[in-house]
């Protein structure tokens, strides 16, 4: 009963915050709350209710990307490297945590000119003159990728747009009837 009667005066206070609140106790002990005065009424200071104002959202900024001279050292200019496979915002399913990673560049990769595969923020392995990347043993979770174009030198001529993964390892008792 005290937890009703508790639950009661909350209510009262949030929904009251700017009238009076009595209370007092009846010859039969029972507590009573009310925003009515009431003879042997004891006056409730009750706080203003707590407000929150969100601040003001700035507008999102586009980050421009990353400015590089995409020109290589024999003059071979690219104009696009993207990847093609899998797609942004893909859920990958493989117990072993693989998938395969295709990309796209335009025109060719020149002699010398490779691709490095850059996952979580971070370059894996060592750049390849492939266009297909697999990568093995991708925890669970979110991935992100991105591919650059890098010369001999190391120097990065371009880089993709970065795509987010989701890789999805199936574990015990996710079969088809688990759970029933």
């Amino acid at each position: 009963m005290d937890k009703f009667l508790w639950g009661i005066f909350f209510l009262v206070v949030s929904c009251a915050s700017s009238a009076q609140v009595y209370t007092w106790t009846d010859s039969q002990g029972v507590v009573h709350f009310s925003d009515t005065p009431h003879q042997g009424a004891e006056k409730i200071d009750i706080p203003d209710s707590q407000t929150y104002s969100p601040p003001t959202p700035t507008p999102k900024q586009e980050i421009a990307p990353a400015t590089h001279d995409n020109i290589d050292d024999n003059g071979h200019s690219y104009t696009k490297v993207a990847i093609r496979e899998p797609s942004n915002q893909a859920t990958i399913r493989n117990p072993q945590g693989y998938t395969v990673v295709s990309v796209e560049v335009e025109p060719q990769l020149a002699d010398g000119d490779k691709l490095q595969l850059i996952y979580d923020g971070s370059p894996l392995g060592d750049p390849q003159p492939n266009t297909v990347f697999e990568l093995n043993g991708m925890y669970r979770g979110s991935h992100t990728i991105a591919i650059q174009v890098v010369n001999a030198n190391g120097k990065v001529l371009i880089t993709s747009d970065t795509i987010t993964i989701y890789m999805q390892q199936p574990r015990v008792g996710m079969g088809h009837n688990a759970g029933h």
